[in-house]
């Protein structure tokens, strides 16, 4: 959730905590793809202003395989596909001494094999629900310059299901080849939903309602948002441009410069390998993302356990 000033890295800024509150989302949308698609295997792990843009056109949805990296392009980019699985459920995680305002979500359950990650042009059933809410007209980037990851995890409670995140095109590629490497680890994620009108609206400017979303212990990238605390500034953080990424906020707390600690302090001094914990930057967890190139909060002065930025 790291506060971050417009595209500058490693900002820190404390924000004020909120009233939580979990939305349903629509889980035909989480597992909603193209119907142009090619099968794909997993790889090694290692802007200006807008005014509302038009629908693009519908664009090729690719699926993840364990090929380099794709180049730039108009369309969305080819990511890596976990190897298929003959697991099909884990148990579940025992209940913590603290618990986010849903312990085990309504997860999509999972498509296909393994992973199975796809980055494809945002639908216009989840645009819509992005409308007002976590895209508003001013955002730095509009339709155009995000993508939608859809792909598989291990839930909390142990099965296999369906999450999607509305990312910057400059970052699906690596998202969602961090995303299949978490797969093949069988690291637990409480749920992926994009930001929307469920979560309701920032109080503090524009954007939806990230504290909400915090507390529900949800994934997220994407948000229109000013910088927690500083809203007054009017400063973009990185979410309002896609390039950032909060994954399990409960048990990757941010820890602001005042002391405060969001969306809560259970796991604050509980940072060794737990379900669904960033336990340190040798972590294979940690490394699925920096081995695609983001920086993880976790090693800053003020760490944020849950923020990657690419």
């Amino acid at each position: 959730m790291r506060a971050v000033a417009g595209r500058a890295l490693g900002g820190l800024a404390a924000v004020a905590l909120l009233a939580s509150g979990c939305g349903s989302d629509d889980p035909s949308d989480a597992a909603a793809v193209p119907s142009t698609s090619t099968t794909v295997s997993p790889a090694p792990s290692p802007t200006t202003p807008t005014t509302a843009p038009p629908t693009p056109k519908p664009e090729p949805t690719t699926t993840v395989k364990p090929t380099k990296t794709a180049t730039k392009s108009p369309s969305p980019t080819t990511t890596p596909s976990a190897a298929p699985s003959t697991t099909t459920a884990l148990a579940a995680v025992p209940a913590a001494g603290a618990q986010p305002t849903v312990r085990f979500p309504k997860n999509p359950p999972a498509v296909g094999n393994g992973a199975n990650a796809v980055v494809s042009s945002v639908p216009d059933s989840v645009w819509n629900r992005m409308v007002g809410y976590s895209w508003t007209s001013g955002c730095p980037v509009g339709r155009s310059s995000l993508r939608y990851v859809t792909v598989n995890f291990w839930g909390f409670d142990g099965k296999r299901s369906r999450g999607a995140l509305v990312v910057n095109k400059s970052v699906a590629s690596a998202a969602a080849r961090a995303f299949t490497s978490l797969y093949g680890q069988q690291f637990r994620i409480r749920q992926i939903r994009p930001m929307d009108s469920t979560w309701g609206k920032n109080p503090k400017g524009p954007g939806a309602n990230d504290y909400a979303a915090m507390d529900a212990d949800n994934t997220s990238a994407f948000n229109c948002r000013y910088v927690g605390g500083q809203e007054s500034s009017k400063q973009y953080s990185n979410h309002a441009y896609g390039t950032a990424i909060d994954v399990n906020d409960f048990e990757n707390p941010y820890l602001a410069d005042d002391g405060t600690i969001y969306p809560d302090s259970y796991y604050a001094s509980r940072r060794s390998a737990r379900p669904g914990v960033f336990s340190s930057s040798s972590s294979a967890a940690v490394r699925a993302f920096t081995g695609q190139g983001m920086s993880w909060g976790g090693r800053w002065s003020h760490p944020d356990y849950q923020h990657f930025d690419g």
